[in-house]
């Protein structure tokens, strides 16, 4: 099986930009709201409760502004990526004590261990690089945003 892509995983559906939020439960809440779908069973509010049960364990956020609220969830055929421009940074408890104002929602099947490791590493890979970070802070579209993650 070849490597998975993030751009496989993302739509420009789930590209918000200039999210208006104070906390990271909203954020949360509508990570599920746009990736939650009842024709497959994937009920935004086990999303929701995963990725908040995950947060318990340690902050999900990377440092430098950028989050990735991740978890794994039953019933998901494939792995779902959502990305989050915030309009004003948020707490959240991130590491290097940084408001939060990018987040990337990464939700995966339950089984795919090896998938979800791969995918968070790209992940990671992709804000280590200060110019994609600032491209992202200069995207005015969700169309600009789906593009940069092509190919990676």
């Amino acid at each position: 099986m070849s490597e998975p892509k993030i751009s496989d995983y993302l739509s420009q559906r789930r590209i918000v930009l200039d999210f208006d939020t104070t906390s990271r439960k909203r954020l949360f809440e509508h990570i599920a709201e746009i990736s939650g779908d009842v024709e497959q069973g994937i009920d935004e509010d086990i999303i929701f409760k995963t990725i908040c049960e995950r947060e318990r364990l340690g902050s999900t956020g990377l440092g430098k502004g950028i989050a990735v609220p991740h978890g794994r969830i039953a019933n998901l055929d494939a792995p779902l990526i959502s990305v989050f421009r915030l309009s004003s940074p948020i707490d959240y408890d991130a590491p290097d004590e940084q408001p939060v104002w990018l987040a990337i929602g990464l939700l995966v099947p339950e089984e795919a261990t090896d998938t979800h490791l791969q995918l968070f590493s790209l992940l990671v890979k992709c804000f280590q690089n200060k110019t994609f970070i600032q491209a992202i802070k200069d995207c005015e579209t969700a169309a600009q945003v789906d593009q940069l993650f092509v190919g990676r």
